[in-house]
């Protein structure tokens, strides 16, 4: 089971290192990445401080901290006209020309990560690993 355990950190640690080169030219991290590639996949409602905090499962104040880096780099904006206490949050077109540029590379990182696998086979890591995450959402897990 450690050896399990191990090569989940280990597969975390080789994606974060090469994401975050990728991500570099375009002064983006890791996390900044994936709270635009959200906001980007999720059009169809607006979004707000709560939506981002209760998809990534994090506290108000971390994504708060993003977000103020996100919108200094001029990859977001906040939409003043909205109700003040919930501030509807943007991409720019800049944060749009970056997430274009980087998709284009999914599709062979795609082909490298995931090569040898057949169809079958990522249904059933996806499967697993959604079990996995649900398993780790469980109050007992959580009360451990």
């Amino acid at each position: 089971m450690d050896e399990i355990k191990g090569y989940f950190k280990k597969i975390h640690n080789q994606l974060d290192s090469s994401f975050t080169r990728a991500l570099r030219r375009f002064g983006l991290t890791c996390t900044q990445f994936e709270i635009l590639s959200y906001l980007a996949k999720n059009t169809e409602a607006p979004h707000t401080l709560t939506d981002i905090s209760a998809h990534f499962g994090v506290k108000h104040t971390s994504v708060i901290h993003v977000l103020k880096i996100l919108e200094k780099k001029g990859f977001i904006y906040k939409d003043t006209s909205a109700d003040a206490r919930s501030k509807t949050i943007l991409l720019t077109s800049c944060a749009h020309q970056a997430l274009t540029e980087l998709k284009e590379n999914c599709p062979l990182l795609d082909a490298i990560v995931f090569a040898g696998l057949s169809q079958a086979d990522l249904q059933d890591l996806e499967r697993m690993l959604k079990q996995i995450y649900t398993n780790l959402e469980s109050e007992e897990f959580q009360n451990f």
